[in-house]
């Protein structure tokens, strides 16, 4: 599997790619291959965000299921 390594995007950064990815996912049939890696993705930025300092529990939205 790849690594998605968003370390280098800023909180913002974080937040709107989330929002976009969480858009697309929105666009996509059930069966879709591409939620595979828009999920991942998601996975790797809720991970990065709930990381950072400062954060706190439940300001970290959860990644939907797949």
């Amino acid at each position: 599997m790849r690594d998605h390594d968003v370390t280098t995007l800023t909180g913002r950064e974080l937040e709107q790619a989330r929002r976009d990815l969480a858009a697309s996912l929105a666009l996509t049939r059930p069966d879709s291959p591409v939620r595979v890696p828009i999920l991942a993705q998601m996975t790797a930025i809720d991970a990065e965000l709930a990381g950072r300092p400062g954060a706190r529990p439940g300001d970290v939205p959860g990644s939907p299921l797949p």
